[in-house]
C-alpha cells in the first residue's frame, strides 16, 4: 500500500486524525449541544378550587384551561396533545388520542408513555410545619379505554418532564431574544470595534512615522513594541484600575471624581493591549513598499500627502488589515479585561464562562450556543478580511526599498515625543506592577514604603504555579514545534490533493476559536472514559498546543518557501532517504523561521488566560490563573505584582535572546 511506502502520507493521515479529534470533534460537540435539547416539561397544581397550569415551571409545552378550571389541554406543536381532567380533590384523568402506557420502576418513579414520548411524573406536596404525616404517594392505574387515572397527594404540584433528546433551535431563539445575551453580544462587538479603531489610529500612525522617516532609535521602538505585544492580557486592566479607579492612586492624589471602571475603561485598556500587533504588521507593510510606486506618483505631480493616502497606505493595506483582524479577534475574545475592570459589564466570553462553570445558574446549553455565536462572529471577521484582500491586487514585479526621509530637529523631537508617549502608555501597566511589587499593602491599598516582603511571601507560598507554567510552556512548545515542522513540510512540499488542504484548514481553525470556547469544547470531548483528561495537566497542554499550532506551522511554512527544492533533490540523488533528508537538510534550513514560531508559541502559552481559566483544576494551576484570581477578589496586590514580575521575566528573557540572536544572525549573513 502507498501509505506504508510514503512516510509523509502516513504522517499526514495521523496528523489529520489527531487534529480532527482535538479541534473538529470538540467544536462539533459544542454545535450539537446548542441544537439538541431535552423535550421540555410542564407543571400543574391541583387544589380544591380546580386545576391550574404553572407557566414559570413549564418549557416547550403549552397549557390551556377548560371547563372552569376542571380540565387542562396540554400541547406541544402538532404531534402531542394530552387532556387532563379533574375527578376529585386528589384524582386526575389523563386521556389522549393514543393509548397511554404507564411504568413504575423499583424506586417508585412513575413514567407515562404517549406517542413515542416518555414523561417522568413527579409531585411536590406542601406540608405543614408540625405535620408528621407523609403525603399520599403518586400512583397510576390503566383504564380500559387507554386513559390513566392518576392519584396524588392533596394540593400537589405535578411535574411532567420529557427527558428525551431532540433537535431544536430554541437555544438560538432564546439567545437572540434574551436581553442578557443580546446585550452581551452588542457589548462585545462595540468594545472590540471601538478598541481596534483607537489602536489602529495609534498603531498605523506610529508605524508610518517610524517606517518612512529617519527616526532615532527605530530598532528600540520596534523592540519595545514587540515586548508590549506579549504582555499578560489582564495586566493592563488591574494596573489602570489601581491608578484611575474610584480609590486609585492618581484619582485620590488629584482629588478627581472619576473612575476608569466601566465599558470606557475596557475599551481604553484593550486598545493599548492590541495596538502593538497593528503597529508591527503595519510597520512591516510600510517597509516592504516599492519605492518606484511612490516615485511615479510624485513624478506625476502628487504632493507627499496625496501620495501617502493614494499610494502608500493602499499598498500597505494587507499588513494593516491583517493587523486589524488580529486585534479585533484579541479584543473580541478577551476574558480578563472585562472581568476585572468592567464590573457587571456583560460580554460574550464572560457570559459563556459563567453559564458553563458558575455554581449558580449554570446553563451549559446557553454556553454552547454563545460559543457557536462567538465562533461565527470570528469567522465572519475572517471572511471579511479574506474577501477584502482577494478583491484587490497588492503584488509587485520587483521591490526596491524606500529610503527613509530625513527629519529636521523639530521633526525628530515630534517623532520621538509621539513614539515615547505611545510606548509610555503601553508600558504603564508594566511600570505600575514593577513599582507596586516593592510597596507595602494594607487592606488592598498600597503604602509608599519600600519592601521586599512581597517577593519573600511569594517564595514562601511556593513556586508551584511557576513550575506548572514553565512545564506547560516547554512541553507545549516542543510538541507544537515538532508538529509544525512536519505539517509545514507536507503543506509546502507534498501538497496531497485532498489531505493537505483539509489539514491546512483544520490546523488554522483554532486561530478563530476564542480560548473559552476551545476550553469548553475540550471539556465536553474529554470528560468521560476512555480519555478523561478534564482537570489534568494534559488537557492544559493539549489546549495550548492546538491553540498555538498555527504560529509554528505558518512560521515554518514561510521559512520553507525560501528553501529551494533542489537542495532536497541533491541529497536524495546522493542516496539519502527522504526522512534523513528532512532531518539533516530541510529542517536545519527551516530552523530560523521555526524558532520564531516556537517563541511566539511559548510566549502565548505562558500568558494564556481565556482557555486556562476554563480548564485548570488544582494542583495544576498556572501563574496566569493565580494572578487573575487574586486581582479579581481585590486581594493585596503586592504578592500578585511580584508573581507578575516573575511571569514577565519568563516572557521577556527568551524574547530578548531571540531578538538578539536574530539580529546577530542577520549581521553574520550580511
Amino acid at each position: 500500500m502507498r501509505v506504508w511506502r510514503d512516510n509523509w502520507l502516513l504522517f499526514t493521515i495521523v496528523a489529520l486524525i489527531l487534529c480532527a479529534a482535538t479541534i473538529l470533534l470538540p467544536q462539533l460537540r459544542l454545535l450539537s449541544a446548542s441544537v439538541i435539547g431535552d423535550g421540555g416539561s410542564f407543571s400543574v397544581v391541583h387544589r380544591g378550587s380546580g386545576l391550574e397550569p404553572v407557566p414559570e415551571m413549564s418549557d416547550q409545552f403549552q397549557t390551556e384551561t377548560a371547563g372552569k378550571g376542571n380540565a387542562l389541554k396540554v400541547t406541544r406543536g402538532s404531534g402531542f396533545a394530552l387532556d387532563i381532567s379533574r375527578m376529585d380533590r386528589q384524582t386526575l384523568r389523563l386521556a389522549a388520542e393514543q393509548k397511554i402506557g404507564t411504568t413504575m420502576d423499583e424506586s417508585g418513579n412513575l413514567s407515562l408513555e404517549l406517542g413515542g414520548n416518555s414523561l417522568a411524573v413527579s409531585q411536590q406536596a406542601p406540608r405543614g410545619l408540625f405535620n408528621r404525616t407523609a403525603p399520599d404517594p403518586l400512583t397510576a392505574a390503566q383504564e380500559p379505554d387507554g386513559s390513566v387515572v392518576l392519584k396524588h397527594a392533596a394540593n400537589a404540584y405535578l411535574t411532567f418532564n420529557d427527558a428525551g433528546r431532540r433537535l431544536t433551535i430554541s437555544n438560538y431563539v432564546d439567545f437572540v431574544t434574551g436581553n442578557e445575551t443580546v446585550q452581551a453580544t452588542l457589548n462585545s462587538l462595540f468594545i472590540s470595534l471601538s478598541a481596534t479603531l483607537i489602536a489602529a489610529l495609534i498603531g498605523v500612525s506610529l508605524a508610518y512615522v517610524v517606517a518612512r522617516f529617519d527616526v532615532m532609535g527605530t530598532n528600540g521602538i520596534v523592540f519595545f513594541a514587540t515586548m508590549a505585544s506579549v504582555s499578560p492580557p489582564f495586566l493592563g486592566a488591574y494596573s489602570w484600575r489601581l491608578l484611575l479607579g474610584r480609590n486609585g492612586v492618581i484619582t485620590n492624589g488629584l482629588g478627581v471624581d472619576f473612575s476608569i471602571v466601566g465599558i470606557h475603561g475596557v475599551i481604553w485598556v484593550i486598545a493599548w493591549l492590541v495596538f502593538p500587533v497593528i503597529f508591527l504588521l503595519s510597520y512591516s507593510a510600510f517597509r516592504g513598499l516599492d519605492a518606484s510606486h511612490v516615485e511615479a506618483a510624485e513624478s506625476l505631480g502628487a504632493n507627499p500627502a496625496k501620495a501617502r493616502f493614494s499610494v502608500e497606505i493602499p499598498l500597505a493595506m494587507p499588513g494593516i488589515i491583517t493587523g486589524l483582524y488580529l486585534a479585533t479577534m484579541a479584543a473580541l475574545s478577551d476574558f480578563g479585561t472585562p472581568r476585572i475592570i468592567g464590573l457587571d459589564l456583560n460580554v460574550l466570553p464572560v457570559l459563556i464562562y459563567t453559564s458553563f462553570l458558575s455554581e449558580a445558574g449554570r446553563n451549559p446549553a446557553l454556553a454552547a450556543t454563545g460559543s457557536v455565536v462567538l465562533v461565527a462572529i470570528s469567522s465572519l471577521f475572517l471572511m471579511a478580511q479574506q474577501i477584502y484582500l482577494a478583491k484587490r491586487g497588492f503584488s509587485v514585479v520587483s521591490s526596491r526599498a524606500i529610503d527613509r526621509r530625513p527629519l529636521s530637529t523639530t521633526g525628530q523631537i515630534c517623532a520621538l515625543g509621539f513614539a515615547g508617549l505611545v510606548l509610555f502608555f503601553a508600558f504603564v501597566p508594566h511600570m505600575t506592577v514593577l513599582v507596586t511589587s516593592f510597596m507595602e499593602w494594607r487592606v488592598g491599598l498600597p503604602r509608599f514604603a519600600f519592601t521586599l516582603s512581597n517577593y519573600t511571601n511569594m517564595l514562601e507560598s511556593g513556586l508551584t504555579p511557576a513550575w506548572v507554567t514553565l512545564s506547560l510552556g516547554v512541553a507545549g512548545t516542543a510538541v507544537a514545534f515538532a508538529l509544525g515542522l512536519g505539517i509545514a513540510f507536507v503543506l509546502v512540499r507534498k501538497r496531497y490533493a485532498v489531505l493537505a488542504p483539509v489539514l491546512s484548514v483544520t490546523v488554522m481553525m483554532p486561530y478563530v476559536i476564542p480560548g473559552t470556547v476551545l476550553g469548553i469544547g475540550l471539556i465536553m470531548m474529554f470528560n468521560e472514559a476512555p480519555l478523561q483528561l478534564t482537570g489534568t495537566w494534559f488537557i492544559l497542554a493539549l489546549a495550548y498546543v492546538i491553540r498555538n499550532l498555527p504560529f509554528t506551522v505558518k512560521a515554518s511554512e514561510a521559512a520553507l518557501r525560501q528553501v529551494h527544492p533542489a537542495l532536497d533533490e541533491a541529497a536524495i540523488s546522493l542516496g539519502a532517504r527522504p526522512l534523513r533528508v528532512f532531518l539533516t537538510v530541510t529542517a536545519p534550513l527551516m530552523l530560523a523561521g521555526a524558532v520564531t514560531g516556537a517563541t511566539l508559541t511559548f510566549l502565548h502559552i505562558v500568558t494564556e488566560l481565556s482557555s486556562t481559566i476554563v480548564l485548570y483544576r488544582p494542583p495544576w494551576k498556572p501563574m496566569t490563573a493565580v494572578i487573575f484570581e487574586n486581582t479579581l477578589v481585590d486581594a493585596d496586590f503586592g504578592v500578585s505584582a511580584a508573581q507578575t514580575i516573575l511571569l514577565m521575566m519568563i516572557i521577556y528573557v527568551p524574547l530578548y535572546l531571540v531578538v538578539r540572536y536574530g539580529q546577530s544572525r542577520r549581521i553574520e549573513n550580511a
